[in-house]
């Protein structure tokens, strides 16, 4: 497998979380369960073999994906195809979907549609020119070079809505979203309206999937793990609504998540 992550430059970490180029993947499992992190994501399919999402219950192809697609903030998890010819992901930090499509993201919030359909045309331009045989480096490059083109600078992303995010992010556990909403000067209606449009998501429905992620984070490459006190110090005090979280984010309960998981926090091999 060749598998190569982009330095993202300073003027673009802002809105950019990830920029990566797969080739060859192929594990032994042909799906996986992508678990929501909060992000929208943008994919490049470099060859002309489609990847799939499946139906979560009976594991049916329910969608093609191919050329380019884009992936919505996910309230729920997705079942998709594991295996990566060559292919290109772009992954944007939460919050930033606003500045990079110009309208409300949360209208492709639990969606993946073909890319042309929030970028027009040129995106599959874009999609040609990394087809060509050039390095990883010149393919990132080009991305690079679009997303100056695409992304516009937002003073309320960059002033407000980053605040709220990095108060969410950096305090799960205590953060009160009542008090947040007073403290940028917003009654709660309108702090829930402005945060979905910029991050697809209500408050509490972010707050719940970076909960969720922090606890992923917590039991990752540990040995030896108790439940009751990973559930507690990520801010659950109740084991019945602790359960019910990680069933709805992953579809497994955390036993199951554990001995399912391999390398990758947010992905979960379908066996």
């Amino acid at each position: 497998m060749i598998f190569n992550q982009y330095q993202i430059p300073d003027r673009l970490e802002k809105y950019v979380a990830d920029l990566l180029y797969h080739k060859d993947y192929y594990p032994k499992h042909e799906k996986d369960k992508y678990l929501p992190d909060g992000t929208i994501n943008l994919v490049f399919e470099l060859t002309d073999n489609p990847k799939f999402i499946y139906d979560n219950s009976i594991g049916t192809k329910k969608q093609e994906c191919k050329d380019v697609w884009f992936s919505g903030v996910l309230k729920d998890y997705i079942t998709i195809s594991s295996h990566h010819e060559e292919m290109m992901v772009l992954v944007f930090k939460p919050g930033s979907g606003f500045p990079l499509i110009h309208r409300d993201v949360s209208k492709f919030t639990n969606q993946v549609v073909p890319a042309e359909q929030v970028f027009a045309n040129n995106i599959l331009d874009l999609l040609q020119e990394l087809k060509l045989p050039t390095t990883p480096e010149e393919k990132f490059l080009a991305i690079e070079k679009w997303l100056d083109s695409q992304l516009s600078e937002d003073d309320f992303y960059l002033k407000v809505i980053r605040y709220a995010i990095e108060a969410i992010e950096n305090s799960p556990t205590q953060i009160n979203l009542s008090e947040l909403s007073d403290k940028l000067g917003y009654s709660q209606k309108q702090f829930i309206q402005l945060f979905r449009k910029y991050v697809g998501l209500t408050p509490k429905q972010f707050h719940r999937i970076v909960r969720f992620n922090e606890i992923l984070a917590a039991v990752e490459n540990q040995e030896t793990i108790s439940w009751t006190i990973v559930a507690a110090d990520c801010g659950y005090f109740d084991q019945a609504h602790f359960i019910k979280d990680f069933q709805s984010f992953s579809g497994i309960n955390p036993k199951k998540y554990l001995s399912d998981i391999e390398d990758y926090p947010n992905f979960l091999p379908v066996k």
